[in-house]
């Protein structure tokens, strides 16, 4: 008489789960930054060999499926000291890549900045002759392409061309530094698209009349500029996201949130996913932001 066939112990599965869990709620807790992600999608390939040593050995032994555990916790550990280890942006294994476009005659602009992945730091420029000036810090095998039309209303593209992605090894990927500047003598309408990182940007002294940001991982966070009528969206898919609204800005505020902490301003009037500031109605400086967070923490706050 045949034996009953023993099921399948799966550990990998379950551990993985555990795994994601214990990080996200360490993320949303504060105790631990959403960059550990980008290194946790550095050691991606240990996650495809711990996959497949289950699926060879976790047939037929329980102990194969404990190796395949025991590498998912291994690349977790890993994650939690390359995100504890020194890497300020920009340095060492990169190079210095200065940008800049004059505005000429220009009054209003259509922006677009598009680093892949790392650090980006935007804020306004002390003088108003370049639409954008800064410094990239980019790896040695990567590009980056300048786009510009000019006129009265001129049209500047700065976007990452090919990117180098290296598993492991280099931290040059955790140092990517773009620090750019804009023009405070024309009218944008700004696009900021960030595959994975962090996008710092001190909007004030700016002139808007639309901003659009997105970050696919990371954190954001974003100050806007106090004087103005303009539309705002940020998008976040998994990360934080922080908005800072400066004193004599009012705000109606259109949220979404799915797998996300929500921190809204005190004092604001709430219908439904609308918040709107008490002096919205008939305000000269006013913004109408729509913000999106998949996975993670949105927050929005008044300046101090």
């Amino acid at each position: 008489m045949r034996e009953p066939r023993r099921e399948r112990v799966n550990i990998l599965g379950p551990v993985l789960l555990i795994a994601i869990g214990a990080v996200l709620l360490l993320n949303t807790l504060g105790i631990l930054e959403w960059s550990v992600w980008l290194s946790i999608i550095r050691l991606w390939p240990v996650l495809l060999i711990a996959a497949g040593l289950d699926l060879l050995l976790g047939r037929h032994s329980v102990w194969g499926s404990l190796l395949a555990a025991v590498l998912v916790l291994g690349v977790l550990a890993g994650a939690l000291w390359l995100a504890s280890a020194d890497v300020t942006p920009g340095g060492a294994g990169l190079v210095a890549e200065n940008v800049q476009q004059p505005l000429g005659a220009a009054t209003s602009a259509e922006v677009v900045v598009s680093p892949a992945v790392g650090r980006l730091q935007m804020k306004a420029l002390p003088e108003e002759a370049s639409l954008v000036q800064g410094t990239i810090y980019r790896t040695r095998n990567e590009e980056v392409e300048q786009v510009f039309e000019g006129g009265t209303r001129a049209t500047y593209t700065l976007e990452a061309g090919e990117v180098s992605w290296v598993p492991f090894g280099t931290w040059a990927f955790d140092r990517r530094l773009w620090d750019v500047g804009l023009s405070p003598g024309a009218v944008l309408d700004l696009e900021v698209e960030l595959g994975a990182g962090e996008a710092i940007l001190d909007l004030t002294g700016l002139q808007l009349e639309r901003l659009q940001v997105e970050v696919g991982l990371g954190r954001a966070e974003v100050r806007l500029p106090a004087e103005g009528r303009f539309e705002a969206s940020v998008d976040g898919a998994i990360g934080e996201t922080v908005i800072v609204i400066p004193d004599g800005l009012e705000a109606r505020i259109q949220a979404s949130t799915a797998l996300a902490v929500r921190n809204m301003p005190a004092g604001y009037r709430r219908d439904g996913d609308v918040y709107t500031s008490p002096g919205y109605e008939g305000a000269e400086n006013r913004v109408d932001l729509t913000v999106n967070q998949a996975m993670g923490a949105l927050t929005v706050r008044l300046a101090e």
